[in-house]
């Protein structure tokens, strides 16, 4: 029973998760709690709070709260300059659920008229059987490439500047009308009532333009302890393009709400209709999107007409960039492709060797490709990584400073762990060859093909994790602390987290053994 019970039903190879087994142990708890003739408090006030749930979710009378609104630094605070935030809102407990349960209803119910080149927050499994995701994404470009090796392919991205900061409500309330109507037309007995109600109170409960704290609100600012704080927008320029006095608008939807995923996928799914009209290759993550065709003419088209689109959502996209604007030559004839990594919108452009003029990767949902197939991590999401892995050191050392009361090797192992579980998963010697179904950075990238670049990308990763590791066991000093008379006759030894914890076996040489 012991190491079966951590296992996954009918998947003899993948341990629970961390959430699963959380899940399984509270409802554990519930049953025995339930059993019992009288009951805890805790018991009875999780019996109300079900109730009150089942309740709203029969029920036409409940209105969202308006949320609190986080700021989200962009970049680490800076003292005496501006700090830019992003704003994210957080709903009550009980708010999070009903929106939660009503995104989940809302997804299947529309999933049928979305279109097959979206792929975030939808409800379509795959061929396995998984809900579609990312990683679907990435795959579906590199057989569109394997089909069409031999041709020359070209690109172009779309960037959206503040997208859900910018979402017209009038807009989206009457897209969500449209879809609503096809829905009861299919399922006639649906009662669509109280999730149509949830709905419109969401989009009630906040508006960027309305609700935004200023940033000429210093209390609000330094109660956060960010001075001088905003929330970027779109600028006064781009804005009056669209609205003549936005006071008389509802402009922007929130930022981190359950809905908002949804909500995107209802405002852009006319724009994925209007593609489909033209022989391309076609995806959309949320508001990133992504076009490749045989030739520039169709390609270029069909980014036209997708800016249009977008036009008529009065949605603010990044300029796009020509393939001229995106490389520089110098005097030596050197080419610089500085502008084409740093672009937001670009193209068309031809994918391919830069001798032939074109450009070699494309980069989407976290991931780059090549003109050859070679995948490899975005550069952007090997940073983050990097940093995260310095800012957990960080962590450990400043929870330290204030006093340890524990001996060093405690600090240490939280540390190692913490890198470990973040990167790799929570695995163990007893388990590190086995599939680790963790949410993990590894799990996040698992269509990494092996290739020279891939390959350099990862052991970065392990060199700046030993690295930042290694350097906390000089740093920390073993504390002075009162031991009992059986502490402390040992000496602590200190565990080598390599090769099996590292990025490099679980992503690189099980991939490898996978392959053989």
């Amino acid at each position: 029973m012991g190491e079966q019970s951590r296992r996954k039903p009918n998947r003899e190879n993948e341990f629970l998760t961390s959430n699963d087994k959380n899940y399984y142990s509270l409802l554990k708890t519930i049953k025995a709690e339930s059993k019992k003739s009288i009951k805890a408090n805790w018991f009875l006030n999780l019996e109300k709070f079900v109730e009150e749930i089942i309740a709203v979710s029969k029920g036409n009378e409940y209105e969202v709260s308006r949320p609190i609104i986080f700021p989200k630094l962009k970049e680490k605070v800076k003292a005496d300059k501006p700090n830019e935030c992003r704003p994210i809102c957080i709903y009550n407990l009980k708010d999070r659920i009903v929106l939660s349960l009503t995104n989940k209803f809302l997804t299947r119910v529309f999933d049928e008229q979305f279109q097959d080149s979206s792929y975030a927050f939808r409800s379509k499994r795959n061929s396995q059987g998984n809900i579609i995701s990312h990683h679907d994404c990435i795959l579906g470009i590199g057989a569109f490439r394997s089909e069409n090796a031999t041709c020359n392919l070209f690109v172009a991205e779309c960037d959206m500047k503040k997208f859900y900061d910018t979402v017209n409500h009038k807009i989206a309330l009457s897209m969500f009308q449209s879809l609503i109507d096809t829905a009861k037309t299919s399922n006639p007995t649906l009662n669509l009532e109280t999730p149509i109600k949830i709905f419109k109170s969401y989009l009630n409960s906040f508006a960027f333009n309305i609700n935004i704290p200023k940033s000429t609100d210093l209390e609000y600012w330094t109660s956060y302890e960010i001075p001088n704080g905003f929330f970027g927008w779109i600028d006064d320029t781009s804005i009056k393009t669209y609205y003549t006095d936005i006071r008389e608008e509802r402009i922007g939807v929130p930022q981190g709400g359950a809905l908002s995923g949804l909500i995107a996928n209802i405002y852009l799914n006319q724009a994925d209709i209007e593609i489909k009209k033209f022989d391309v290759f076609y995806q959309r993550f949320c508001d990133d999107m992504i076009i490749l065709a045989k030739d520039y003419d169709t390609c270029d088209k069909a980014k036209n007409a997708y800016e249009n689109e977008l036009k008529k959502l009065k949605l603010f996209p990044h300029r796009f960039k020509s393939s001229d604007e995106l490389k520089k030559v110098d005097e030596n004839d050197k080419i610089n492709l500085t502008e084409f990594w740093n672009g937001k919108s670009k193209g068309p452009y031809k994918w391919g060797k830069v001798e032939e003029n074109g450009f070699p990767w494309i980069g989407f949902v976290g991931y780059e490709m090549d003109y050859l197939g070679n995948i490899r991590v975005r550069k952007k999401s090997l940073v983050k990584e990097l940093s995260k892995q310095k800012t957990i050191i960080r962590e450990i050392k400043n929870a330290v400073k204030v006093g340890m009361r524990k001996p060093k090797g405690t600090a240490t192992e939280s540390a190692i762990n913490r890198l470990i579980g973040m990167s790799v998963g929570r695995i163990g010697l007893d388990n590190f060859d086995e599939v680790s179904t963790d949410m993990c950075w590894k799990n996040g990238f698992r269509e990494l093909t092996v290739n020279p670049h891939s390959i350099r990308q990862i052991k970065q990763l392990d060199r700046n994790r030993s690295k930042h590791y290694y350097k906390l066991l000089k740093e920390i000093e073993e504390p002075e602390l009162e031991l009992d008379d059986d502490d402390g006759k040992e000496i602590r030894e200190y565990v080598k987290y390599d090769k099996p914890f590292s990025y490099y076996h679980q992503i690189i040489e099980r991939q490898r053994k996978a392959n053989r």
